[in-house]
């Protein structure tokens, strides 16, 4: 029997193209909530301009803040892909701990659902009840930005990452 594998090469192919795509469409748009953030930042005539300009700023700001998550996820889903974890339950790469029948590894439905899964159903619903034990959360090794491009915000400081 050969060695099992949580998705086969055209599907990992395939989810690669996937996940390249959205990280693509998460850099563009990050890069028009900066251009945006510039625009709210011209200075304003009355209290009401700038109390408005104010909320939406913070909008932007937080939707930045979760397209920077989701690009984490992308690049840790695509590095997965790159050395053939992609897959993988986290919770169970040191230890199965068979709380389904798909252990150790994540369902095909649950990764063309969510690409960037990291658990299975049954260990994401157990880490939500707090009923496994703690687990290291892999993180991206891989930078999100490509050949020397960075994303910079007006509201970041330097030291944050």
């Amino acid at each position: 029997m050969g060695k099992r594998v949580a998705v086969k090469k055209r599907d990992r192919d395939r989810m690669k193209k996937l996940l390249l795509v959205r990280r693509a469409a998460i850099l563009t748009d990050l890069d028009g909530n900066e251009q945006e953030i510039d625009t709210l930042q011209e200075p304003k005539a009355d209290d009401l301009d700038r109390a408005v300009e104010a909320g939406a700023m913070e909008l932007l700001v937080a939707l930045g803040d979760t397209e920077r998550r989701e690009l984490d996820e992308i690049t840790l889903a695509i590095e997965k892909l790159d050395n053939g974890t992609f897959g993988r339950c986290e919770a169970c790469l040191d230890t199965e701990l068979k709380l389904c029948e798909s252990c150790p590894f994540i369902p095909k439905p649950r990764l063309d659902a969510l690409p960037t899964a990291r658990l299975c159903v049954a260990c994401q619903e157990a880490q939500e009840q707090n009923r496994i034990p703690n687990y290291t959360r892999l993180r991206p090794r891989k930078a999100i930005f490509q050949d020397g491009e960075e994303f910079s915000h007006p509201l970041m400081d330097s030291n944050d990452d």
